[in-house]
C-alpha cells in the first residue's frame, strides 16, 4: 500500500509556507510579524511534537532500536520547543510581550533544552561502514570540517564577542555549541547513517543550514526592517523538522529501500566543501579588511586545513596502495580459482569417457599435480589396493622423488585407520603437511590419493582436492560397476564361463582373423550324456555342482586364449583358433572326452558326465551361425553313435577316440 503523508504534516507544510511568504515580504510591519509568529508557533510546535512522538511509537513497534532512541530524545526537544512557544504566547496575551528573542528565563531554558537533547540524539546514531574509508581517513575528514567550522565560528561569533565588552560564558556557549552541532552533523554526513531513516537525515541539512544562517544573519538584520527574515528562517527549520519526522514514520511503517550499491559515494565531498568555504572566506576578509587580526585567524585556519589535507592525501595514497595490493591478490586468487574450476571441469568431462582404472589413476595424478602446481615441494601420489587392503601400490606419482615412489608397495598395517574408515587425514610422521584422501564409492574401496607441499595447503586448494577426490572416486566406482555389468552380461552366472553373447563376439573376431591368416577356427559343441537323470535323481543342487565341475575341467583342457562357453542346460562350446590342421581340434576333443569320463564326486555321490562332442572347422565365408550349426550337426552325429565320442563335421566315416 502506498504511503500517505499524515494530515497534520500536510497542514504544517501549508501553514509554514504561508508564514514564510508573509515574513519574507515583511507585510504589516514588525509588530504584526512578531505577533503572528507567536500566535501560530504553538500550532506548528504541536504538529512537530505529535509527529515526533508518533514516529517514536511506530519505531518502537517495529523494533528499530536506534531510531527509537533518536526519536525519543528529539521528541523531548520538540516538546520543549512547543512548551516555549506556549509560554511566549501566554506572555504576549498577558503582558503584550513582543520581544525577540524572548528574554523569559523559562523560554531561554526550554530553548537550551532543544540542542541539549538533539545533539546526543545525533551523536548516538550508528554510522554506516564505508568500504573505502579507514578510521584515520574518517578522523582527518572530520578534522577538516571541524577546523573550517572553527574558523567561521571564530570570525563571525566568538571573535566579535571577545573583541567587545563583557566576554563571558556566553562567548563559550557561542563557540562550543555550534561546533558540537557541526561535529554531530559532519559525523553523520561523512560516515553515513545506519539503522535510521536516511531521508530524515537528509532533511537535517536544511535544518542545520537554517539555524546557522539564523546565527549569521541576526547581527546583520538586527535593528533593521528586515528582522522578519529571522522568522522566515524559522519556518524553513519547521518544514525540515516535519519532513524529517514524516520520513521516520515512513521507514517505521513501509520500510526504506536500500541504496543502490553502485551509487554509494566512496568518500564524502563535505571536507572539500569546507576547504572551499574557508578559502572564500579568506578572500572575502582580505578584500574588505586587509591582513588584520581576523584575517590572520582565517589565514591560520587555512594553513592548518592545508596540512590536514596533505596528511589526508598521504593516508589516501597509502590506503589506495593497500587496496591495489588486495585487489591484485584477489585477482590472482580469482584466476587461480578459475583455473582450478576449469581443470576439475575438464577432468570430469574426460572421466565420463574413461573405462579403464589405470587411465583414471593417471588422470587423477595429473589433475592433482596441476592443482598443486607452483607450491614449493608439491608432491602427489595415487595408491591402489587389492582385495583385503593388505598391500598398497603407488601407481602414479609427481613431484620430488616421484621416480623412486612409483611402483613401491606399502603394507596395509602402515596405513592410518582413518583412511580405511573413509576419512581424510594428515599423514603421520611425514615431516610436512600431507593429506591422505581415501578413494571409495559406496562400499567399494579403491585406494587413496596423497597431496602435500613444504607449507600448509591453502583452504581453497584443500576444497579443490576434496572435489577431485570425489570425482575420481565416482569415476572408479563407475568403471568398476561397468566392468561388473559387462562380466554379468557376457558370462554364465552358474559356471563363470562365457555365454552366447561372449561366444558370438569371440567367434566373429576369430573368423575374421581366420580369413586373414588362412588358419581355421575350430568350434567344439558338446552335450553331457545322462545329465537329466542326475537332476531328476539327486536334485538341481547336485546337478549345478556337476556343471561347475565340468566347467573347471573344460578350462583345463584348452589354452588360455581359447574360449569356453555354456550355451544353456548341459550344452557347452569350446572355441579354439589359429589351427594348423583338423587334428589340432581332434586332440582338444580327445582331451575333453577323457577329462569328462573321469568320475565326479558330489555330495557323497559318484557321478559320471561323459560328453558327445561335435567338431566344426571354419571355412572361408562362414558366419558364426554357420559354424555353430555345423558343430551342432556333428554333435548329434556323435550322440547317435553312442556316448563319449566326437564327430568331425564333413568327415566320413567319423573319427573317434
Amino acid at each position: 500500500m502506498r504511503f500517505r503523508t499524515p494530515a497534520p504534516a500536510v497542514a504544517g507544510y501549508v501553514l509554514a509556507a504561508v508564514l514564510f511568504v508573509v515574513h519574507v515580504t515583511g507585510v504589516g510591519g514588525w509588530d504584526f510579524q512578531i505577533t503572528l509568529s507567536k500566535l501560530v508557533s504553538p500550532l506548528l510546535g504541536g504538529i512537530m511534537t505529535a509527529l515526533g512522538w508518533r514516529a517514536w511509537y511506530l519505531a518502537r513497534e517495529a523494533g528499530q532500536t536506534a531510531a527509537q532512541r533518536y526519536l525519543f530524545l528529539t521528541g523531548i526537544a520538540w516538546s520543549a520547543l512547543e512548551l516555549a512557544a506556549v509560554v511566549q504566547l501566554v506572555h504576549l496575551v498577558a503582558a503584550g510581550d513582543r520581544s525577540f528573542p524572548s528574554q523569559s528565563p523559562l523560554v531561554l531554558l526550554l530553548n537550551l533544552l532543544v540542542p541539549v537533547c538533539i545533539l546526543p540524539a545525533l551523536l548516538t546514531i550508528p554510522l554506516q561502514t564505508r568500504w573505502s574509508s579507514s578510521r584515520l581517513r574518517l578522523s582527518l575528514d572530520m578534522a577538516t570540517v571541524m577546523t573550517a567550522g572553527a574558523v567561521f565560528v571564530w570570525y563571525f561569533l566568538a571573535g566579535p564577542q571577545i573583541a567587545g565588552p563583557g566576554a563571558s560564558a556566553e562567548t563559550i556557549v557561542l563557540t562550543v555549541a555550534p561546533l558540537v552541532g557541526l561535529f554531530a552533523v559532519a559525523r553523520l554526513w561523512i560516515g553515513g547513517v545506519a539503522e535510521v531513516s536516511r531521508r530524515a537525515m537528509f532533511w537535517g541539512v536544511p535544518l542545520a543550514a537554517s539555524q546557522i544562517g539564523s546565527g549569521l544573519l541576526q547581527p546583520l538584520v538586527a535593528h533593521t526592517p528586515r528582522l522578519s527574515l529571522m522568522l522566515a528562517l524559522a519556518q524553513v527549520a519547521g518544514v525540515s523538522v516535519i519532513a524529517s519526522l514524516v520520513a521516520h514514520i515512513r521507514k517505521a511503517t513501509d520500510g526504506e529501500p536500500a541504496p543502490v550499491s553502485g551509487a554509494r559515494r566512496p568518500a564524502s565531498l563535505l571536507p572539500y566543501a569546507a576547504i572551499a568555504a574557508v578559502d572564500l572566506l579568506l578572500i572575502f576578509v582580505l578584500s574588505r579588511h586587509g591582513l588584520d587580526s581576523g584575517a590572520w585567524a582565517v589565514l591560520g585556519g587555512a594553513i592548518l586545513l592545508t596540512g590536514i589535507v596533505v596528511t589526508r592525501q598521504i593516508v589516501s595514497v597509502r590506503d589506495n596502495s593497500r587496496l591495489v595490493l588486495r585487489v591484485d591478490a584477489g585477482m590472482t586468487a580469482l584466476r587461480a580459482a578459475i583455473e582450478r574450476e576449469q581443470l576439475l571441469s575438464d577432468l570430469g568431462t574426460t572421466l565420463l569417457r574413461t573405462t579403464e582404472p589405470a587411465e583414471v589413476h593417471r588422470l587423477a595424478g595429473v589433475a592433482a599435480a596441476g592443482l598443486l602446481a607452483g607450491l614449493p615441494g608439491a608432491r602427489t601420489t595415487v595408491v591402489t589396493t587389492g582385495p583385503g587392503t593388505e598391500y598398497w601400490t603407488v601407481v602414479h606419482a609427481s613431484g620430488p622423488g616421484a621416480e623412486e615412489l612409483l611402483g613401491t608397495e606399502t603394507p596395509g598395517s602402515a596405513v592410518p585407520s582413518g583412511v580405511l574408515a573413509g576419512e581424510i587425514v594428515e599423514a603421520p610422521d611425514s615431516g610436512r603437511p600431507v593429506l591422505m584422501m581415501p578413494l571409495l564409492s559406496g562400499d567399494r574401496f579403491f585406494g587413496m590419493m596423497t597431496a602435500g607441499a613444504d607449507d600448509d595447503l591453502p583452504d581453497e586448494l584443500v576444497k579443490a582436492l576434496h572435489t577431485l577426490r570425489t570425482q575420481v572416486s565416482l569415476a572408479l566406482g563407475s568403471v568398476a560397476l561397468t566392468a561388473e555389468l559387462t562380466v554379468r552380461a557376457l558370462h554364465d552366472p552358474l559356471t563363470g564361463l562365457g555365454n552366447r553373447a561372449l561366444l558370438r563376439e569371440r567367434l566373429t573376431g576369430a573368423l575374421t582373423r581366420a580369413q586373414r591368416t588362412g588358419r581355421p577356427a575350430g568350434v567344439l559343441l558338446l552335450d553331457l550324456n545322462g545329465f537329466k537323470p542326475v537332476n531328476d535323481t539327486y536334485g538341481h543342487d547336485v546337478g549345478d555342482a556337476l556343471l561347475r565341475v565340468v566347467a573347471d575341467r573344460l578350462r583345463g583342457c584348452v589354452r588360455t586364449e581359447d574360449t569356453v562357453a555354456r550355451l544353456g542346460g548341459d550344452e557347452f562350446v569350446v572355441m579354439t583358433e589359429d589351427l594348423h590342421d583338423k587334428v589340432d581340434a581332434v586332440l582338444v576333443a580327445e582331451r575333453i572326452i577323457t577329462a569328462l569320463n573321469e568320475p565326479v564326486f558330489v555330495a557323497g555321490h559318484e557321478l559320471r558326465a561323459p560328453a558327445s562332442v561335435g567338431i566344426a572347422l571354419s571355412r572361408a565365408g562362414d558366419s558364426p551361425d554357420d559354424v555353430l550349426r555345423y558343430a551342432d550337426s556333428a554333435m548329434y552325429a556323435a550322440k547317435r553313435a553312442g556316448g563319449a565320442r566326437f564327430h568331425l563335421y564333413g568327415v566320413f566315416p567319423q573319427l573317434r577316440n
